[in-house]
């Protein structure tokens, strides 16, 4: 088990590599100086939309189990993108629960299940709609009816991670995380489901617009291979999905006469502005967390230290004036 993170790294490290060789440094340097700005500013604000919708969504999650502060939603948000840019396929967004406190995890674990299970349905919601623009019509519409079909077991979704968190309090390996009972609260499975296929579109537009600032392009070679690319970027084969991620949609807008430089530019730049920065700002919060907890400790330290120093009596000069008075005989 130790050696399968040397894996991913070298899975990454190759693909990476393998880019490198096949797209020219000259290119991609030149697709930059030719950004259409228009199309980059309406990436950024979709981009904006997006983690507003993230945390929002997630911040109702925490609200329906009873935790409303806005900065504990915001810091297990963003701690989860810290710890998904270090693991293979953002795996590490599972361990939201590890920035609450010891006896709020299970709960926070069980939320996050349910954030990410809602997630990949909102992909799958985009993969089913691109059915349309890659099969025959007849392969189209059964691909909806299956989407359909579908929909009760999404609305079985906090019952089916009631049951999952059951199995696991009753586990060897999970049952110390357990000290609480960690049910699935109560909520409104339609509303976040809603909120997750949004941020699906959101995220969705922003690339459409990012590879539109490198090269022209229509609305329908994005719907047509997002959804796919976005699923090779979440398989567990590379460290946060780099270079798998620019290597699918490098392949997959390839027969859209998409340059493989604007597909590897549009790729990065979403890496760089959807992935990475939430990571260094979850980063950083966590850093900022632990020195002021630090500087509390020393603070609190200092102040209850026992003094070593002790007052010394110092006669005055009216002491030195006052007579003596003589011991009776």
């Amino acid at each position: 088990m130790r050696s399968m993170p040397w894996k991913q790294l070298f899975i990454s490290l190759g693909v990476a590599g393998v880019i490198v060789r096949r797209v020219p440094f000259a290119g991609l340097r030149e697709a930059y100086r030719n950004l259409e700005m228009r199309s980059l500013f309406l990436a950024f604000f979709c981009l904006i939309v997006l983690h507003a919708l993230r945390a929002y969504k997630w911040h109702r999650l925490m609200t329906a189990a009873g935790k409303s502060h806005v900065r504990q939603s915001l810091r297990t948000l963003f701690g989860g993108f810290a710890l998904g840019l270090i693991t293979p396929g953002r795996l590490g967004e599972l361990g939201r629960c590890a920035f609450v406190r010891r006896e709020e995890r299970a709960q926070v674990a069980v939320l996050t299940v349910f954030d990410r299970l809602l997630d990949f349905w909102a992909l799958l919601t985009a993969m089913s709609a691109s059915l349309f623009l890659l099969a025959p019509r007849p392969a189209a519409i059964f691909g909806i009816a299956v989407w359909l079909a579908l929909l009760p077991v999404v609305m079985g979704f906090p019952a089916l991670v009631s049951h999952l968190s059951a199995l696991a309090k009753k586990s060897r390996r999970f049952r110390g995380h357990f000290v609480e009972a960690a049910g699935m609260p109560m909520v409104e499975t339609p509303r976040f489901a809603l909120l997750a296929a949004g941020a699906m579109w959101a995220e969705m537009a922003s690339f459409y617009f990012l590879l539109r600032a490198f090269f022209p392009t229509e609305l329908s070679t994005t719907l047509a291979t997002y959804p796919y690319i976005v699923l090779a970027g979440d398989l567990p084969l590379s460290f946060s999905g780099v270079g798998v991620r620019e290597g699918a949609a490098a392949l997959l807008l390839a027969p859209y006469a998409v340059p493989t430089t604007a597909a590897v530019d549009a790729s990065l730049m979403w890496f760089v502005f959807g992935v990475l920065l939430p990571a260094i700002v979850g980063v950083g919060w966590l850093v900022a967390d632990r020195l002021k907890s630090q500087v509390r400790r020393w603070q609190s330290a200092a102040a209850g230290a026992p003094t070593t120093w002790a007052p010394v009596a110092v006669s005055s000069p009216a002491d030195s004036l006052r007579p003596e008075i003589a011991a009776p005989q």
